[in-house]
């Protein structure tokens, strides 16, 4: 009975297929429910060629690959293509996934096995999903190289960056003329800048071909993001150095004014240069909140940062003062101190936050909409 019904609607489907447009036939393969999706595919099967048609099958063929786990039928969906709809220009597509899945024949289980593993690897525990990928990229059939690919891919995806530089290497090193090691080679580059190893990154993205254009583009790309993380880098350790050389100043010259020129303590109470800037900072802040929430962590780090570093600074300069001691060169040295202090500080959030980028990207093209 279940059969019957299922026919009946394959059947309703293909003929409202018949008269309808590509838009309707996509709009079908748009549904979470596997058994609608099913239904919607079997109805493109069946439907009749027209030119337009090719869009539809190589996206159902794609539907069947990464949605239904089934290549078999993918590919009797990518060569009907090839055979009916040669001049089409989802054609060369069609033959390129055509050509990868009849290399599987006859290991159809282990291609459905890493299919499913792809589709569900965020939903399942990192040990299982390591030991089912080495299994498949372990086993004597043409999918192995894509296993493996997919396993080091996944593990820089995750954050295991060591583990996934050492899948690369097997990878190159036991299918050197594969395709596959040439993309393996490319992403170790680029998972070597996701883990900030910048030397690394700039040593594989160095060994890459450039034999056209587009590998040529990816290699300088490449190196371009290398030397500027390396940058980054140098001065997010600067930022650093900046920020606790100024505290330890400020907290020196406190030190040297309490202990000289007499037994007068410093006032605790806040300065004038805080009682002047605190205001003004929570505007900015509380503004900041209400209108770029994503910036506003780093705003209120460095609001703070700042007026730290005035209280100590102002708590220094009135006790100098109290004590009838020149200030003004003290002055000039804690401007400076402060004002390595803030930018350090500035750079340390921004980098911190991940808002860098964003930034070079305001100053370059402008705030967006």
């Amino acid at each position: 009975m279940a059969t019957t019904i299922r026919a009946l609607v394959v059947l309703l489907l293909v003929v409202r297929i018949a008269h309808a447009d590509t838009s309707s036939l996509l709009h079908g393969l748009d549904t979470d429910s596997k058994a609608e999706l099913d239904t919607a595919i079997t109805a493109i099967e069946h439907a009749p060629t027209t030119p337009d048609l090719a869009d539809v099958l190589f996206a159902a063929g794609r539907a069947c690959e990464d949605r239904m786990l089934d290549p078999a039928r993918a590919l009797a969906l990518y060569e009907r293509i090839l055979r009916e709809l040669p001049d089409a220009s989802v054609a060369i597509a069609a033959g390129r996934r055509a050509e990868k899945l009849r290399a599987i024949r006859g290991h159809e289980e282990l291609a459905a096995r890493l299919a499913e593993l792809i589709a569900h690897a965020d939903e399942r525990d990192r040990a299982a999903i390591t030991r089912e990928g080495e299994a498949l990229a372990s086993a004597a059939w043409p999918g192995a190289p894509d296993a493996a690919l997919w396993l080091a891919d996944w593990m820089c995806r995750t954050g295991q960056y060591g583990e996934a530089q050492a899948r690369y290497a097997t990878l190159r090193a036991k299918w050197p003329d594969d395709e596959q090691a040439r993309v393996a080679q490319r992403n170790a580059a680029g998972c070597a800048l996701d883990a900030h190893d910048y030397a690394l990154a700039t040593q594989l993205a160095n060994q890459l071909a450039a034999d056209n254009d587009i590998d040529a583009a990816v290699k300088a790309d490449l190196l371009t993001a290398a030397r500027r993380g390396r940058f980054r880098q140098t001065m997010y350790t600067a930022s650093w150095i900046a920020l606790l050389l100024a505290c330890a100043l400020l907290l020196a010259s406190l030190g040297e004014a309490s202990l000289r020129g007499g037994r007068r303590r410093p006032a605790l109470r806040p300065p004038i240069e805080v009682m002047f800037l605190a205001p003004i900072a929570f505007v900015v802040v509380a503004g900041t909140y209400l209108s770029q929430k994503a910036v506003a962590p780093a705003i209120l780090r460095i609001s703070i940062g700042g007026l730290v570093f005035a209280y100590l600074s102002g708590i220094t300069l009135d006790l100098l003062r109290l004590r009838g001691r020149p200030v003004r060169l003290r002055a000039v040295v804690h401007v400076l101190a402060c004002a390595f202090a803030v930018v350090g500080i500035g750079y340390i959030a921004i980098t911190r936050d991940g808002m860098l980028d964003m930034l070079v990207e305001t100053v370059k093209y402008g705030p967006g909409d």
